[in-house]
């Protein structure tokens, strides 16, 4: 009963005020402001209201917010309450010389709307927090505060500026968007010319942001005539009309809408389409708004004059998160009406403008995406990255791209990395179809065909292995084929050394060549003297299959290899040295990457593996190996990404340990431990443009990457094989454990499976 009581005095008092106000008018309109709702009380807590959800602002939202400065808001209004708890510290009355402010349960209201903290007890927040209010009451018991034309002058300030309020409020207060939540005119609809000419249209504030109430006299504005040759689409790109929703994102019923009058050329009378308000006009929530009161406690108020406060919030987000678009008002609207949500007839009508404001939305990246270094653009589109196990550490780092509009945001490197790990699981789900076929055309020409990796859904000849083998007198040996060639040099090459450790699932012997593997190849293998054997290679991963490299974004390689193995008399113990030489286009132990990520042309890599192989009784052999490698690169210097160093180091070691006869005469027990390639030292630096500064300077950063792994990968499996009771046909069944993944603390990987050979 006592806020009843209290709104009814409220109310009383404001049409009182009718006969002295310059233009009575307005005081009607703030009597039905004041009317139009009845006084409740909200439980603290609630924070984000229903309007705030409505444009998508939510305590996330507020949370990643990222301003880099203060962001200035003027409210052209009755003054605001500064002291007031949700304003504290962020709000300043601007007084007029001639009359005392007059603070009112309006301007606070609206003022509180954009910028309230959220630290008081009524359970509200602002759109925009962080913003500053610079209140100037431009009403007072009076009526309009100021000379001559009243409204027109928005009273002079003569004594804080030589000028009027809103060259003070740019230039001194450094505000770049206005609030004015007093509707159109007294004229019912009518937009005043004369402000307009004066103000909003002048080059000089062609950056200062006007955002304006439709009004509450549920009219379509009415169409108005506009001084010579000002075309107002073309200059006026700094002004908002805001029409008020319901919570159903309905016209409020009180609301003026744009309808499909617009400004017009004086001498002409012509009306150019692009000129017509519903082009200047975008919605917002604006009925039982809970926000701030002048007595420092809240209440709820509808009228257009809680939407327009939302969109300007809404521009204060903006404003604060990238300060270069203060200088740029056009850029800052359209921003607005191109993010906005559509209502009504599809596109732009005159009912809802552009449709409802999202804060949301206008705070994504729109158009084109751009990566920027040094001010050389690189398209977004183009970049990709190609990350292996040694260089994982890239994707911990973010990298900032711009949108159309310049605007920064940040991503993560591996958003632009396939994960190796989801190529790991699309190989087995292919894996129950792996099968092979031996042919023998003459006592020494075979050729085999596996379907390992064979994608029934999608084939493709790339996922096909293939082998044409000859063998010489003295069982000398010729392979030549598409696919896994490192197989058949495993040690022993029935044993896997990791199914994670290369890109080759059987050649952890040799992590250096697999980067080589799954393209084309060709073996040779001779015996020599005193039980040594030579096998000699060369691959590169260029398949026949166009489209496999560009689908994977893997650096174009090729590698040379040549390998010294000598069995024991007794043929228990085998022991190997191999030489390999990898050569990388854009890319550096399988890390490669396109476009701003292209960062090396070149990569040379030597390395060294030693093996060995003991067969301990007749059914059980362990085997180990250890490699050494050594990269030199040639860095490219346009790319994000750049090594510090041109060398680098690598190690990687498997062992294995292999049991036959373990359940059946025919089945073989294999497990197997493994370090796939590990940067052993060297850093690199990722170095690209920022941001905009509020003077619309280009900043630049550069971060340091330690290409030495916080962990170290370990990949554990165990396969046992046997042969089924059908003929020629071999099943193995898996299980894979990765520690550490990608050589990284805390992450693991796991899974299962199962493979198939059959020999014709």
């Amino acid at each position: 009963m006592n806020a009843y009581n209290s709104r009814m005095k409220d109310l009383v008092l404001a049409i009182l005020q009718l006969k002295t106000m310059k233009y009575s008018f307005l005081g009607v309109v703030f009597a039905m402001v004041l009317a139009s709702s009845p006084l409740r009380t909200v439980e603290a807590g609630g924070l984000y209201g229903w309007h705030l959800d409505a444009i998508g602002v939510t305590e996330k939202l507020h949370r990643s917010r990222k301003n880099r400065g203060a962001v200035n808001v003027g409210i052209l209004d009755q003054g605001a309450l500064c002291s007031h708890t949700e304003l504290t510290g962020r709000c300043s009355m601007i007084t007029h010389p001639n009359e005392d402010p007059a603070v009112g349960n309006h301007g606070t209201h609206v003022s509180t709307t954009v910028g309230a903290s959220d630290i008081g007890t009524g359970g509200m927040v602002g759109v925009a927090p962080d913003a500053f209010i610079h209140s100037y009451a431009i009403f007072s018991a009076n009526g309009f505060v100021g000379y001559a034309d009243g409204i027109n002058d928005y009273g002079d300030c003569r004594t804080c500026y030589s000028g009027n309020i809103i060259d003070y409020l740019r230039d001194v207060r450094k505000v770049s968007v206005t609030n004015h939540s007093y509707g159109t005119s007294a004229r019912y609809g009518n937009v005043p010319a004369s402000n307009f000419r004066r103000y909003v249209a002048e080059p000089k504030n062609k950056n200062l942001i006007f955002v304006w109430a439709a009004g509450n006299d549920n009219k379509d504005i009415r169409s108005v005539t506009f001084q010579d040759n000002l075309q107002a689409r073309d200059r006026m790109k700094n002004f908002v009309y805001v029409v008020a929703l319901d919570s159903d994102n309905k016209p409020a019923s009180f609301t003026n809408t744009p309808g499909e009058n617009g400004f017009c050329n004086i001498s002409s009378q012509v009306c150019l389409s692009r000129n017509k308000y519903k082009y200047f006009t975008i919605s917002a929530p604006g009925v039982n708004i809970w926000a701030g009161s002048a007595a420092g406690g809240y209440m709820y108020m509808s009228g257009t004059s809680m939407a327009a406060p939302v969109v300007t919030g809404v521009v204060a987000l903006l404003h604060g998160r990238w300060p270069a678009l203060k200088n740029n008002a056009a850029k800052t609207t359209s921003i607005l009406f191109r993010t906005a949500q559509d209502l009504g007839k599809k596109g732009v009508d005159a009912t809802y403008g552009y449709g409802l404001v999202r804060a949301d939305r206008a705070l994504g990246p729109l158009g084109a995406k751009w990566f920027k270094r040094l001010g050389k653009k690189h398209s977004f589109s183009g970049t990709n990255l190609r990350v292996s196990p040694a260089l994982s550490n890239l994707t911990g780092h973010s990298v900032t791209f711009f949108d159309e509009y310049d605007r920064d945001f940040q991503i993560p490197l591996a958003t632009f990395a396939p994960s190796y790990n989801t190529a790991v699981r699309d190989w087995m789900r292919k894996v129950p179809n792996f099968g092979e076929s031996i042919t023998q055309v003459s006592p020494r020409l075979s050729y085999t065909v596996s379907t390992n990796g064979y994608n029934p859904t999608a084939p493709s000849l790339s996922d096909l292995d293939w082998r044409l083998s000859y063998q010489a007198d003295g069982n000398q040996m010729l392979h030549f084929g598409q696919g896994s060639a490192l197989d058949q040099l495993a040690l022993p090459a029935s044993l896997s050394f990791g199914l994670m450790s290369d890109k080759s699932i059987q050649a952890g012997a040799y992590p250096v060549m697999s980067l080589a593997e799954g393209g084309v190849f060709a073996l040779a293998q001779r015996p020599t003297a005193f039980g040594f054997s030579v096998t000699s290679g060369v691959m590169t991963n260029v398949s026949f299959d166009d489209d496999a490299e560009e689908r994977d974004y893997a650096p174009k390689t090729d590698a040379l290899m040549v390998s010294l193995e000598r069995l024991s008399d007794n043929k228990r113990l085998s022991t190997s040295v191999s030489f390999s030489y990898l050569r990388e286009d854009n890319g550096v132990l399988g890390t490669g990457g396109t476009g701003g990520l292209s960062f090396v042309d070149h990569t040379y890599s030597q390395g060294v593996t030693l093996g060995s192989s003991l067969r301990m009784t007749k059914n059980t052999r362990i085997s180990a190996s250890y490699t050494e490698a050594f990269s030199d690169a040639d860095t490219s210097s346009n790319s994000l990404l750049a090594l510090n160093s041109s060398n680098l180091s690598s190690s990687a070691f498997a062992l294995g340990f292999q049991a036959k006869q373990i359940l059946r005469a025919d089945d073989t027990l294999s497990f197997s431990i493994s370090q796939p390639l590990r940067i052993g030292g060297g850093s690199m630096s990722l170095t690209h443009d920022d941001y905009y500064d509020e003077d619309e300077t280009l900043h630049s950063r550069t971060v340091d990457i330690d290409l030495r792994p916080n962990g170290r990968q370990m990949d554990y499996q165990l396969e046992y094989v046997f042969s089924p009771r059908l003929d020629k046909l071999r099943m193995g069944l898996f299980a894979y454990y990765s520690d550490e993944y990608l050589h990284q603390e805390s992450l693991a990987d796991h899974g299962i499976g199962f493979r198939l050979n059959k020999t014709f």
